[in-house]
């Protein structure tokens, strides 16, 4: 005790020194405050540049393959030749007088397989006796009520030889 002035109390200058260490320095709580603060805006910024990067380099296109379904003459009016995809899907190519015309061969009632009859150019569903027409078209059953048909894939006719067109899945 003998460095202390006189007439100051040591008590009182410790007191004073807390005071202005604290009010000179940041607390705890400032410091989570402003790290949080920084936190959310640093993500917020990373949110939105990611937004404006798929603005300035959109999606690509989508990529289309022809697929060799055989040639014109294999295929005889009137009649439809199933063509599996390499995706594993049954695509029934149609040859009637409009030409050529590629249709899924699941039902959209219930997802039941389609087979062609060529007695009557249709397309029959066996689970609830759908019918389509040679062109897709609902003309009867479930699929007629609903107002829903097969499924149309574009095809493609080069010279002699029949295409399909599909996406191509990467």
């Amino acid at each position: 005790m003998g460095n202390e002035k006189p007439g100051v109390n040591s008590t009182q200058s410790t007191i004073k020194q807390t005071n202005e260490s604290s009010s000179t320095g940041k607390s705890r709580r400032d410091f989570l405050a402003n790290t949080l603060m920084g936190t959310g805006l640093v993500v917020s910024h990373l949110f939105a540049g990611g937004l404006g990067l798929r603005y300035l380099y959109p999606a690509k296109k989508d990529r289309r393959q022809r697929l060799f379904v055989g040639l014109k003459s294999e295929i005889p009016l009137g009649t439809a030749q199933p063509f599996k995809t390499p995706q594993g899907t049954t695509v029934n190519v149609v040859h009637s007088t409009n030409g050529f015309i590629a249709l899924s061969d699941v039902c959209p009632h219930l997802g039941c397989r389609v087979h062609w009859e060529s007695q009557t150019n249709e397309f029959i569903c066996p689970c609830h006796n759908g019918h389509f027409d040679a062109s897709g078209a609902p003309t009867a059953g479930p699929p007629a009520e609903m107002g829903v048909g097969l499924s149309k894939y574009k095809v493609v006719v080069d010279s002699d030889v029949v295409f399909i067109e599909m996406r191509v899945t990467t």
